[in-house]
């Protein structure tokens, strides 16, 4: 047998296609509208966190992250100017968005009004009801207690698919990312 030195990797020579990701088939207005008839008839408190994202297309951290000084009831104007984000296993609030072109001023539909004075009528009830306990804060999504929401654990994200499977539609994808969980 003789031995012999290969100068050249052969196997780079081949070209592989990479495997494309399936896009997840987005929601109907028909699903979308079931969804959120079935989240207010069931007085979800994240009925308005659904409404910005369904109707906006609002990703969960610019949702997270809003404050009411954001929010213009009057004129009917959101401004997207914050996030919040999960690292090390605790909630940061930042002052930028995940990208430039989502800083902006969006208008707010009428069903998005309806649910952002739904909320804040909601958080004011909480406040009452928590009495000394509330912490005070601008977020528009927050815990019984008023700090930040994460809305994770019990609430939130993980209801997500729940109030999916009450009203029999798929799993909804946000930003063609995958489910959002």
């Amino acid at each position: 047998m003789v031995e012999e030195r290969i100068s050249k990797n052969v196997a780079q020579l081949v070209k592989v296609q990479r495997a494309r990701r399936k896009r997840p088939e987005p929601w109907s207005v028909e699903e979308a509208c079931n969804f959120l008839e079935n989240a207010q008839l069931w007085r979800d408190y994240l009925y308005c966190a659904y409404s910005l994202i369904l109707v906006l297309g609002l990703r969960k951290g610019e949702v997270l992250g809003l404050t009411w000084s954001d929010v213009n009831l009057d004129t009917g104007e959101l401004h997207i100017r914050h996030q919040l984000q999960r690292a090390r296993r605790r909630l940061l609030h930042t002052d930028t968005a995940k990208t430039e072109a989502s800083e902006a001023v969006l208008p707010l539909p009428d069903i998005c009004l309806t649910a952002l004075r739904l909320r804040q009528k909601e958080q004011q009830a909480a406040k009452e009801r928590a009495e000394d306990l509330w912490t005070e804060s601008d977020m528009v999504f927050t815990t019984r207690y008023g700090t930040r929401s994460s809305l994770g654990g019990r609430a939130g994200c993980h209801g997500w698919p729940a109030r999916v499977i009450a009203v029999a539609v798929l799993r909804c994808c946000t930003h063609d990312r995958g489910p959002f969980t």
